[in-house]
């Protein structure tokens, strides 16, 4: 970011605002957006910053700053991130927008750790709890959007931001990405069955909910009232299934997957639902619902074929931002495909068994470079029971697929990363 696109972001934003701005601290975006923390001026504070802001002592003094900036100026994602800070809970507030040049003004939750911060540090009891408080609030915070789904969906459709792409068409091409690449002439029959399950779960329905998108582990920060949901530039709508799929795969689109250990994702599962529920209690009603979120799972699965295999075939690196610890890009897919094979027999045998080819072909092309990720470091232990931890960044970057190619992740983004 140069020095004068920071400080015309920084003059946008306190004209947008009606309050000064000052000490602007950059915090990372991408290549498609600045995001800045900001200081206000003392003597300019108004009562809608006094109410709404974050802060750390009560009152009103920083607000976090984002605008878009890419070429084209991606109308998609801010609006995305436009609806979703005015219409989801356990978000930011939205203070301030400035539509002309595609920036919100947002209070400023603090600098409470992420979910990534604790799956990564050395806190057993604080990692597991604190995912199974993620997955609830997650849980919670779609059921009670369910309302709002059908005026959210014509609003980002009304703003160019709605469903991007072809569904069906992405789908069926995960299916064909992986066929090609264990030297099948086409997809299987029993796949191209199961795609017509798959496809009727992400396509629009009576059950929609709103959703952040990118529910990722660096996206969501325990702040003292609970756990907050950031980086709106997905807001979608979808089958909640969608998002409870993050809970068990886990974290669908993320970098930060490693091995969970046992009983995990089980206990993250029944705390989304728990959250779901609340609000939908007939959408999370047996046997419907675990096949729902199977099939949940598969349609990530086969999303991931379209934007992770050419990665992977071209380089090992990994998947993550730099200094964060990830698993690498084939360790990524190969753990995908041996999770199909463990828990998709049941609902699309098609897909389980090509993953199972998928994975002998990784194995023995692959060798050590498809070998599992291992644990996250809060889990991790010696056989003397301490545990063994690297060093941790102070911060995790807000953009882990900005060296990934983004084409096809960018399409499903509207509809439900």
């Amino acid at each position: 970011m140069t020095d004068s696109l920071r400080d015309e972001t920084l003059a946008l934003a306190a004209a947008a605002l009606g309050a000064g701005l000052t000490g602007a601290q950059p915090l990372g975006g991408s290549d498609r957006s600045v995001v800045l923390r900001a200081r206000v001026v003392a003597g300019t504070r108004t009562d809608r910053l006094d109410s709404s802001a974050g802060t750390a002592h009560g009152r009103a003094t920083t607000v976090i700053v984002k605008r878009f900036v890419a070429p084209g100026g991606v109308p998609a994602e801010f609006g995305r991130e436009l609806v979703g800070l005015s219409r989801l809970d356990r978000t930011p507030s939205l203070l301030a927008v400035d539509e002309e040049h595609r920036l919100v003004v947002m209070s400023d939750l603090g600098t409470w750790p992420t979910l990534a911060d604790l799956l990564l540090a050395d806190d057993a009891d604080a990692a597991w709890e604190g995912a199974r408080g993620w997955a609830e609030a997650l849980g919670d915070l779609l059921g009670a959007s369910a309302p709002e789904a059908p005026a959210v969906a014509a609003e980002l459709a009304r703003r160019g931001a709605g469903i991007d792409g072809d569904l069906v068409g992405m789908l069926e091409q995960g299916a064909r990405r992986v066929a090609e690449l264990v030297g099948r002439a086409d997809v299987p029959p029993e796949l191209t069955a199961e795609l017509a399950a798959i496809t009727a779960l992400v396509a629009p329905g009576p059950h929609d909910v709103v959703s952040p998108g990118d529910t990722c582990p660096d996206n969501a920060v325990l702040a003292p009232s609970g756990w907050a949901f950031l980086d709106l530039e997905g807001t979608a709508t979808h089958h909640p299934a969608l998002g409870a799929a993050y809970t068990v795969l886990p974290f669908a689109t993320c970098w930060c997957v490693f091995d969970p250990p046992a009983g995990l994702t089980d206990d993250l599962l029944a705390a989304f639902t728990a959250g779901l529920g609340r609000h939908l209690p007939d959408v999370v009603a047996e046997p419907g619902w675990s096949r729902d979120v199977d099939l949940a799972c598969a349609a990530w699965i086969l999303l991931t074929h379209t934007w992770a295999i050419d990665g992977a075939l071209a380089s090992n690196t990994p998947i993550g931002p730099d200094g964060v610890p990830s698993p690498s890009r084939r360790q990524l897919l190969a753990g995908r495909w041996r999770w199909a094979v463990a828990h998709l027999q049941g609902v699309t045998p098609g897909l389980a068994a090509l993953a199972q080819e998928a994975l002998a072909w990784a194995e023995e092309t692959w060798g050590a470079d498809a070998a599992p990720a291992g644990p996250y470091r809060a889990f991790a232990s010696q056989d003397d029971g301490s545990r063994t931890f690297g060093t941790l960044p102070t911060a995790v970057p807000d953009s882990p697929f900005e060296d990934l190619p983004e084409e096809e992740l960018r399409r499903w983004e509207g509809h439900s990363r």
